[in-house]
């Protein structure tokens, strides 16, 4: 437990380097994605490669260019500016989704709900309490008792422009390489 106590310190904190303005909200959604991967992005396939070409598009995108998210399991958060910018092929990152896809954490959502809850627990006593807004608060409690995802907060969509995708470790080696 206490190496993953550290884990959780770690992982926040390194977010909170990365992203100053990241909420409780935020943290939710790193920690989730570190667990369950692209999942719940790759139900719909068809819809998830249209909203993939759509984000491409965009005109402003994160400066962090990959994030190791991993926490549960090995994932990294790959920003689309790589695509967009040609130094990764859309089909290569699709294929990285759809595998990766099948790789998350498979606990049920009572299990998740616990290690939430463990980890709420670990970041309110280790980080600082702005980041504990009553709002985020309020839509996190929201996710986990509903089963629900949370999107980014609006300062974080704001002022980092959070364009990427979810794939695992290996997937991301073989896009960029293990020398990152």
């Amino acid at each position: 437990m206490f190496r993953m106590d550290n884990r959780i310190v770690e992982l926040a904190s390194h977010e909170l380097d990365l992203h100053p303005k990241a909420r409780l909200d935020d943290l939710y959604k790193l920690f989730y994605q570190g667990t369950f991967g692209p999942r719940h992005v790759m139900e719909d396939q068809a819809a998830a490669l249209r909203y993939l070409a759509e984000e491409i598009d965009c005109s402003e995108f994160d400066q962090v260019l990959w994030q190791d998210i991993s926490y549960m399991e090995n994932f990294f958060r790959i920003n689309l500016v790589l695509v967009k910018n040609r130094q990764v092929r859309i089909d290569d990152l699709f294929r990285a989704l759809v595998a990766s896809s099948r790789i998350g954490a498979t606990i049920s959502h009572d299990e998740w709900k616990e290690e939430w809850y463990r980890i709420e627990s670990v970041l309110r006593d280790s980080l600082p309490e702005e980041i504990f807004t009553p709002e985020s608060s309020m839509l996190v409690k929201e996710a986990v008792e509903g089963k629900k995802l949370v999107h980014h907060s609006a300062p974080y969509k704001r002022s980092y422009h959070p364009h990427y995708r979810v794939i695992s470790r290996e997937w991301f080696e073989r896009l960029i390489g293990t020398t990152y």
